[in-house]
């Protein structure tokens, strides 16, 4: 395994850690998780709020 290998493992290991939502959903006005610096409402709540959308729609318009 060269340098190269073992750097490009290191740096997904950290993205992939990153990008995990928290336990506890911030408020709208605080800043986002992910450390963008932007507020949440501006960064992952509508990417979040889409997801939740599929998910009820799922649920709910199911095969009749």
């Amino acid at each position: 395994m060269g340098l190269f290998d073992r750097m490009a493992g290191i740096l997904l290991k950290r993205t992939n850690e990153n990008e995990t939502a928290p336990g506890v959903k911030p408020g709208r006005n605080e800043s986002c998780w992910c450390g963008s610096g932007k507020k949440y409402k501006k960064c992952h709540l509508p990417e979040e709020e889409k997801k939740a959308a599929a998910k009820a729609c799922s649920l709910n318009c199911g095969p009749k």
